[in-house]
C-alpha cells in the first residue's frame, strides 16, 4: 500500500482498493453533488471524485470516511483492530515539525482578490440555509496562548470574503473566542480543507494539546507544518485548501438550517461571524467535502473519537468484552459491544458501564462473540434471535442525554435502554450455523 501523507496519497489508496469513482460528468455544486455523495454512502458505494464541477476550477470529492473499511485503509490496520489503536495513539503522541515553505502556499490570495465563490463549497441537504463549510478542520488556539486545538464547526458562506460560525458550547475553540470576546479582539483561526486523512480523524478527538501530534502517533512521524500567511497558527503543510481568518466580537447573524447528524435539519443559529483574511491552495487543489448528516460526518463525530473511551470503560467492569462499535446508523447514540460471557448478569454490568462513558449513548446492545457488530444484518439476527424482551430488556429513566436527539426533553434529559442479546445458559446447544469464508477473487469474481 502506497504510503499515505496528504489527501492526493490517500486516493491513490482508494483507487487501488476499488474504493473510489471518477465521475466525468459536470455536476452542479448546488445539491447535486451531495445527492450522488448520499446515494453512494446508502448504496455503500466508492468515493466519488467529480472531476467536472459547474462553474468551479477545481476538482471535489466527498465521502472519504464514511465506510469502516476505507477508516481502516486510512489508519493502516485491520477493521477490528481500529478502537485499540486509537487508543495506543492517544497514549503516545508525536509533535508536528515546521518547516518555511509548503504546497498549501502554491497560491496566495488576499485583500480585494478574496472571494469564497471560487471555492467549490456545496449546497448539501435540499432545506439547508445555503453553502456551507462542513469538511473544514479549524486550528484555533487560544489569543496569548501557544497550544493549538483542531475541530469541527459548520461554517456558512455568507459573503464573498465572510463566513458565520456555530461554535458548540463543549468546545476548546469555544472557550479561545469567549477570551478573546471579553478583550473586544477577534481570534485568529485556519481552516484546513482537503488532507491527509488522521488530521481529519484528530480534528474528531478530545486530547488535551494539538490534536496534530496524534494525526502524527497514527502515521508514526511528525505531521510537517507551516505558518499561515496572515496569522501565526501553524496548518498542515500539504492541505489542499487554507482558508483564514479572524472570529470577529460581539457580532451575530443567523445561520442555518443545515443537514445534523441525527438526520435532522437543525434551526438556525445566532452565530459569530468569520472576515476571511487569507485562501491559500496547492496547485490542481482538490476540494475534499463532508455531508451533513451523513455516515462520515458521525463517524468523525461521534464513533471515532467515543470508541476507544468506550472499550475503556465496558473492559473495566468485565475483561471478557472483544469489541465495541457505535455504528454511523445509530446517529452516535447507539454502542454495540461484543463479549465472551462467563456470567449471566455480565451484559447489563457492561451495558451500565456504556451509558456511563459519553452522554450521548442511549441505548446498548451486548452481544456473543459470534456476531459481527460491524454487520447491522448480524445485530439485527441477534436480537431476533437471543432476546427475552422481558428478561434481557431494561431501562434507565430521567437520564442525561443529548439535547439535538428528539427522544429527549429541550434539556436532553431521556430514558435510556439497554439490551443483553446474548444467549443464555439454557441454549448453549444450540450452535450457529457459519459458513467459512472463501476469496472469491480465486473463482473469478
Amino acid at each position: 500500500m502506497n504510503k499515505i501523507t496528504d489527501l492526493r496519497s490517500f486516493l491513490k489508496v482508494l483507487e487501488e482498493n476499488n474504493e473510489i469513482f471518477y465521475i466525468d460528468k459536470e455536476v452542479d455544486w448546488n445539491h447535486e453533488l451531495a445527492s450522488v455523495v448520499a446515494t453512494l454512502e446508502k448504496n455503500d458505494g466508492p468515493v466519488p471524485f467529480f472531476k467536472n464541477v459547474k462553474d468551479k476550477d477545481f476538482a471535489v470529492c466527498g465521502g472519504i470516511l464514511a465506510s469502516m473499511n476505507r477508516i481502516a485503509l486510512a489508519l493502516g490496520c485491520e477493521k477490528d483492530e481500529i478502537t485499540d489503536f486509537l487508543g495506543k495513539c492517544l497514549e503516545n503522541p508525536i509533535k508536528p515539525v515546521e518547516v518555511k515553505e509548503a504546497p498549501c502556499h502554491d497560491v496566495v490570495i488576499t485583500g480585494d482578490q478574496i472571494d469564497l465563490s471560487l471555492v467549490p463549497i456545496p449546497v448539501h441537504a435540499p432545506k439547508d440555509g445555503g453553502p456551507f463549510i462542513t469538511s473544514g478542520v479549524i486550528v484555533g488556539k487560544e489569543l496569548n496562548g501557544t497550544v493549538q486545538n483542531l475541530s469541527f464547526q459548520r461554517m456558512q458562506v455568507k459573503g464573498k470574503d465572510k463566513l458565520s460560525i456555530m461554535i458548540n458550547e463543549w468546545r476548546d475553540l469555544k472557550d479561545f473566542y469567549n477570551e478573546a470576546e471579553k478583550e473586544g479582539k477577534p481570534l485568529p483561526i485556519s481552516i484546513v480543507i482537503g488532507a491527509d486523512p488522521v488530521i481529519y480523524i484528530g480534528g474528531g478527538l478530545k486530547y488535551d494539546g494539538d490534536e496534530t501530534e496524534i494525526a502524527g502517533a497514527i502515521r508514526g512521524e511528525a505531521i510537517t507544518v507551516v505558518k499561515s500567511i496572515t496569522n501565526d497558527i501553524l496548518v498542515p503543510s500539504t492541505a489542499e485548501f487554507v482558508i483564514e481568518g479572524l472570529i470577529l466580537p460581539d457580532v451575530r447573524e443567523k445561520e442555518g438550517p443545515l443537514g445534523e447528524f441525527t438526520g435532522h435539519y437543525s434551526e438556525p443559529w445566532s452565530s459569530p461571524i468569520i472576515k476571511v483574511t487569507a485562501i491559500t491552495h496547492r496547485k490542481d487543489a482538490i476540494y475534499q467535502d463532508i455531508n451533513g448528516a451523513s455516515f462520515e460526518h458521525i463517524n468523525l463525530g461521534n464513533v471515532l473519537p467515543r470508541e476507544p473511551l468506550l472499550k475503556k470503560f465496558t473492559t473495566y467492569v468485565s475483561k471478557g468484552v472483544i469489541d465495541v462499535h457505535i455504528p454511523p446508523y445509530g446517529s452516535g447514540f447507539l454502542a454495540l459491544v461484543k463479549i465472551k460471557k462467563k456470567n449471566p448478569g455480565e451484559p447489563k454490568n457492561i451495558a451500565l458501564a456504556a451509558m456511563m462513558t459519553y452522554v450521548n449513548i442511549k441505548n446498548v446492545i451486548v452481544v456473543d462473540e459470534d456476531v459481527d457488530i460491524y454487520n447491522p444484518a448480524d445485530i439485527m439476527w441477534a436480537l431476533s434471535n437471543r432476546v427475552v424482551p422481558e428478561r434481557d430488556i431494561f431501562y434507565v429513566p430521567n437520564s442525561q442525554g443529548h439535547e439535538l436527539d428528539l427522544s429527549s426533553d429541550n434539556r436532553g434529559v431521556q430514558t435510556k435502554m439497554a439490551t443483553d442479546a446474548t444467549l443464555d445458559d439454557g441454549s448453549k446447544g444450540f450452535e450457529r450455523v457459519i459458513y467459512p469464508d472463501v476469496n472469491l477473487k480465486d473463482y473469478g469474481f
